[in-house]
């Protein structure tokens, strides 16, 4: 979801700060949700509230991985401004 959201934004003609934002919010989204739907449905000591828990906690370095993907899509999609670079194709 983050580089397809990326890719659209681009493509719509985002700036970077938009895309990004925007790709990082798609990435992220609903993880607290899930927590409380799953210790609500199944109760805290189950295995699926422990799954749920866990999940966010392997997030966290995920979204690190992303920080340096989003800058990485900057330098090679974006102008210094923050328009995209628009190819001819």
């Amino acid at each position: 979801m983050f580089f397809m959201s990326f890719g659209l934004s681009h493509r719509l003609g985002f700036t970077y700060g938009q895309a990004a934002t925007q790709s990082f919010t798609v990435a992220s989204n609903n993880f607290e949700l899930a927590i409380a739907v799953a210790v609500a449905t199944f109760t805290i000591s189950s295995i699926e509230a422990f799954t749920a828990v866990i999940g966010p906690l392997m997030e966290v370095p995920v979204l690190i991985s992303f920080v340096n993907v989003a800058l990485w899509i900057k330098k090679r999609y974006y102008q210094p401004d923050g328009l995209p670079i628009r190819r001819k194709s």
